[in-house]
C-alpha cells in the first residue's frame, strides 16, 4: 500500500518538529527539583533551630506537632516556585532551613502561618555556587495541629 504524497509530507514534517523540538527542549533541561515531602512526627529529635518557635529542652517534637522536610536542588541562577503543605488537620507554624544550604527560599505570601498551604520562591544562592554547579538545600515546616 502507497500512501499519498500529502500524508507522507506531513508525516516527515511532523518527525522534523518533534525532533527539533526535543533537541530544544534537551538544551534548555532546568535541572530545577524538590522532593517529596516526608513527614516527621512526634517524640522524633527536632532536626533545626526554628525560628520563633522555643523548643523543648530534651529536642524531641511534643505531641501535636509535624515537620515536614523537602529537599530543593537548583543550578546555579535558577529559581522555582514550589507548594509547601502541612498534613491534613495541621497549620503552618513557620519554615526553616539547615545552615550551609546553597539554595534559599522566601514565602510569597507572608501571611502563611495558620494556613495549610503556602507558595515558596526557591532560589540558588550564587555566592556559593560556581557556575554550571548545583546547589542542594533542605527546607522544613513546622506545622501545629487546627483547633
Amino acid at each position: 500500500m502507497t500512501l499519498p504524497f500529502s500524508i507522507r509530507r506531513m508525516a516527515a514534517l511532523a518527525a522534523l518538529i518533534a525532533a527539533l523540538g526535543s533537541a530544544a527542549l534537551a538544551d534548555r533541561a532546568s535541572s530545577a527539583s524538590i522532593s517529596t515531602p516526608e513527614v516527621i512526627r512526634p517524640g522524633a529529635k527536632i532536626p533545626i533551630d526554628f525560628p520563633g518557635y522555643r523548643e523543648p529542652a530534651n529536642d524531641r517534637l511534643p505531641a501535636g506537632y509535624r515537620i515536614v522536610r523537602r529537599t530543593a536542588r537548583l543550578v546555579r541562577g535558577e529559581q522555582m516556585i514550589a507548594v509547601m503543605s502541612a498534613p491534613r488537620r495541621f497549620r503552618i507554624v513557620t519554615f526553616g532551613t539547615a545552615e550551609g544550604g546553597e539554595v534559599g527560599f522566601a514565602a510569597t505570601d507572608r501571611d502563611y502561618p495558620g494556613q495549610r498551604t503556602t507558595r515558596v520562591r526557591l532560589f540558588a544562592v550564587d555566592r556559593l555556587l560556581a557556575p554550571g554547579e548545583t546547589g542542594t538545600a533542605t527546607i522544613y515546616l513546622l506545622a501545629r495541629r487546627a483547633r
